[in-house]
């Protein structure tokens, strides 16, 4: 009886995610957990980090920055070891690394799946080196999270094999229990400019003092720091000390949310929020924008939560309605728990084994996708306003020794945008107020 050679899976990911928490290095560690129960999986990175990720001991993670101390670059070192260790597939967890890695010609014949884990065009715009991918989009099928992103792909994309897998959300071992109300609301995300906590502080403001004994808990990993100080300030500013409050990480999220009555998810965009699904798998009412890509698609407007336009009034409203309305906290509820099931871990993970099987075999036709009927029936947030945030509270830095002398640039900060005109290092600021603000 002869020997079945496993077919080797490359998944090459970001330097930073073997520390981090949240949505990505989940994603990760599920899909390279998944595959490694038929094929050989090598999870692969280049960081000067230390660390591993939670992965099992059936994944190879190997670190090319530590395995080729001579290598200091990461399209040599991944070069090197396709070149050495001959994957039968590769899999780009981010499309900037598949340009980075500039694969060598003589790997064109190994296929390759580019994953994208957000908006597809947000994460255009903000890497700006995938204007190179055209080029280099070579023997690739590409993986979004929703079919509606499907319309957000470039058409050299569009015009070759898509695929939609969503995130897995774990079955629930417990639901929240909508007969006891613990007067609790909970927001459990990575602190960020896109998530939203400083809207959400100042929607609540709106209607604190009519609930004082209801109070919101928010969980996550501030990136940057600074951010999770500056909310506090402002909790501070408007006396909500006793109100809201800042939890930290949270490494057992499925056990905490069980304490609370609804949650709250003011993100302007995701990919697939992971934090976001949770919470509805074990049956928490949600809030989010009607605008936010993948919260718009979790929650279903009044069948397991509420939409919201992007107004403090709006917002706050939705979530006083949900103070006062247990019962329909409860049929919300009911809902989350039963919409959540297609999401289930177990088919996810036979959909990326399929997937990977299909491919190796060249029965590239099953993998046929139908998007003409996928389109999100809301408009999203724009590119342009997504970008503006990035900047809101960050320090005003000039880039090089040039923009001291002459630079014409916005700043943005919370009481509106500025234009700052630098003539020979002296800086005078425009100011003026973005538009939308309440």
């Amino acid at each position: 009886m002869g020997w079945v050679m496993v077919k080797k899976v490359f998944i090459i990911t970001q330097d930073a995610v073997v520390n981090t928490t949240g949505g990505a290095i989940t994603s990760f560690i599920n899909i390279s957990n998944f595959l490694s129960e038929k094929y050989d999986v090598y999870g692969i990175c280049y960081t000067k980090e230390k660390g591993e990720p939670n992965l099992n001991q059936n994944v190879k993670f190997i670190n090319l920055y530590d395995y080729y101390s001579g290598l200091n670059n990461f399209s040599s070192a991944v070069n090197h070891f396709i070149k050495e260790n001959r994957p039968d597939i590769l899999l780009f967890f981010f499309a900037y690394l598949y340009v980075d890695a500039n694969l060598a010609e003589e790997f064109n014949n190994i296929p390759r799946i580019l994953l994208f884990r957000s908006r597809p065009d947000f994460y255009f715009a903000v890497h700006k080196n995938t204007k190179n991918l055209k080029d280099l989009y070579i023997n690739t099928i590409s993986q979004i999270l929703f079919p509606s992103y499907y319309k957000l792909l470039p058409d050299y994309i569009k015009d070759k094999q898509v695929i939609c897998i969503p995130n897995p959300t774990k079955p629930a071992l417990e639901y929240v229990n909508t007969s006891v109300e613990h007067k609790k609301i909970i927001y459990l995300s990575r602190i960020d400019c896109w998530k939203g906590h400083d809207f959400l502080i100042k929607a609540f403001a709106l209607i604190a003092n009519k609930y004082k004994d209801w109070t919101i808990d928010i969980y996550g990993q501030s990136q940057p720091p600074q951010l999770e100080l500056q909310c506090k300030e402002l909790v501070k500013s408007l006396h909500l000390d006793n109100q809201i409050h800042f939890c930290g990480i949270t490494k057992e999220p499925f056990k905490t949310y069980l304490n609370y009555d609804f949650c709250v998810f003011p993100s302007y965009f995701e990919g697939f929020p992971n934090g976001l699904s949770e919470a509805l798998s074990v049956g928490l009412p949600s809030i989010g924008f009607k605008s936010a890509s993948g919260v718009n698609e979790l929650i279903i407007d009044n069948k397991n939560g509420f939409l919201a336009e992007e107004t403090y009034q709006d917002f706050a409203r939705k979530i006083e309605i949900l103070i006062n309305n247990r019962k329909l906290r409860s049929k919300f509820s009911a809902n989350a728990k039963g919409l959540m099931k297609k999401y289930d871990c177990l088919q996810i993970k036979n959909t990326w084994i399929d997937l990977i099987s299909n491919i190796l075999n060249n029965n590239i036709s099953s993998l046929k996708s139908d998007f003409t009927s996928s389109a999100c029936e809301y408009e999203l947030f724009s590119i342009e306003k997504l970008l503006s945030m990035q900047n809101i509270n960050t320090k005003f830095e000039y880039r090089n020794f040039a923009e001291k002398l002459f630079s014409l640039k916005n700043y943005y900060s919370n009481s509106g945008k500025k234009k700052i005109l630098t003539i020979i290092g002296i800086k005078i600021t425009f100011k003026k107020k973005i538009k939308g603000k309440n």
